[in-house]
């Protein structure tokens, strides 16, 4: 119990379960006499499992028989709640391990991203309880010092159940940062904690006038990214399975990456500045106001600036409009409409990257090259005055652009991309 870490509670259970505690494979009991060179094997109880989600995918960062590490995104909550069932990390791990208790050693915010640690029974868990050392990453707005200790009390704000803040009859708390990059909008941090209250980060942060990125709780902007910057990168802890030290790592996200790229400002382009006869079958970033990104989806065929016809569109619009609200990004559609002439359609999206926009495309032109059923949504209602449909022709005329994106990459959503190729 001493040097394994085993406590009494944990004891009690496992003489009462069958298998609980065995000697080569049979069942014995806690007062029962074990010889030099016996094994001795624990099984601990699994618990209740959380309702699986198999539709959930979140990357595996670190895994053996004792424990899985995942890279959390942001936007997903780890645990679930009145407002969050079936979509959150716990349903993940149900749907991955369905024998296996949720066991989270460490917690991360809804929108905070990066490593979570999840024991997969009871005795890992006290294990790792106590060993886990967090390495965080954080964009803050503004030039930052260059490294600094903030050592500032935290309290509940006016008693509310989730708004913290610097007072001095709070809780101690200090955290530890230096700043590895910044291009005068925003400074990426490397943080540890000494102290692990709710919020921490994010409430020390806006005290010294560096609010977090995104983190409009506490007076950060969400204008160049939807959610706090803030991101857990680095995790050390002790192999439960081993009793060694191991070290796993979480690559930053591509949203916070993007607040610090070089001429950042060049893609919020406005549609009249570019002159759109230049370009044929593509898809390119026609502005970007806050989190929601406007792409234009050109369909014009490669063969002499030759327009499709109103019904091929329009059938194309239904479709890839059906698809979209239906596919693991549907919450992240704002509008899929027409350009007011034949040479494609609007994509809106909110929280989105442009990787996961090009998969989406390619995806819904692939559907549509292969639809054989009825058009949905083909009433005057949806389609107004204007009722006329072509699937044969749409089935045609997708082929080109799906061509046409099969190499695409975020940085060719630039006009100015193709005017220096």
């Amino acid at each position: 119990m001493e040097k394994q870490g085993v406590s009494r509670r944990l004891l009690t259970r496992l003489k009462r379960l069958d298998g609980g505690i065995t000697r080569n494979g049979r069942t014995i009991r806690s007062i029962d006499l074990v010889e030099n060179g016996d094994e001795i094997i624990l099984r601990p109880d699994t618990g209740s499992p959380l309702e699986a989600s198999p539709t959930l995918n979140v990357p595996v960062a670190f895994e053996n028989d004792a424990v899985v590490v995942f890279s959390k995104p942001g936007g997903m909550p780890v645990h679930p709640s009145i407002r969050h069932q079936g979509d959150t990390l716990g349903n993940c791990f149900a749907a991955m391990y369905p024998e296996l208790a949720f066991r989270a050693v460490n917690r991360l915010d809804r929108d905070t991203s990066g490593l979570c640690v999840v024991a997969k029974d009871a005795y890992s868990a006290r294990i790792l309880q106590n060993s886990c050392k967090k390495v965080y990453y954080a964009a803050a707005q503004g030039v930052t010092p260059e490294q600094g200790i903030i050592d500032a009390p935290i309290a509940r704000q006016c008693e509310s159940i989730i708004l913290r803040c610097v007072r001095e009859d709070g809780q101690r708390a200090v955290t530890h940062y230096r700043r590895i990059h910044t291009d005068g909008n925003h400074s990426l941090l490397r943080i540890e904690l000494e102290t692990g209250r709710t919020h921490q980060i994010r409430v020390h942060f806006s005290h010294i006038g560096h609010p977090l990125a995104g983190d409009d709780l506490y007076g950060g902007s969400r204008k160049y990214i939807s959610r706090q910057g803030l991101h857990c990168g680095e995790m050390t802890f002790t192999d439960p399975a081993t009793g060694k030290e191991l070290t796993v790592h979480s690559p930053i996200p591509e949203d916070m990456k993007n607040l610090f790229k070089e001429n950042n400002t060049m893609e919020k382009i406005a549609s009249f500045q570019v002159d759109h006869t230049k370009f044929g079958v593509g898809m390119y970033i026609s502005r970007i106001d806050d989190d929601i990104i406007t792409y234009d989806v050109r369909m014009v065929k490669p063969n002499g600036g030759v327009y499709i016809s109103n019904p091929s569109l329009h059938t194309i619009e239904h479709l890839f409009a059906t698809y979209a609200r239906n596919s693991e990004f549907g919450k992240n559609i704002v509008y899929v409409g027409p350009m007011g002439c034949r040479t494609g359609f609007y994509l809106l999206t909110r929280g989105m990257s442009h990787e996961d926009a090009i998969s989406l495309v390619k995806s819904a032109y692939r559907f549509i090259a292969d639809y054989n059923e009825e058009i949905p949504g083909c009433t005057e209602i949806e389609c107004g005055n204007y009722l006329e449909h072509d699937l044969d022709s749409a089935r045609k005329d997708v082929l080109p652009l799906l061509e046409a994106l099969e190499n695409y990459t975020p940085e060719m959503l630039d006009y100015s991309w193709h005017f220096t190729k």
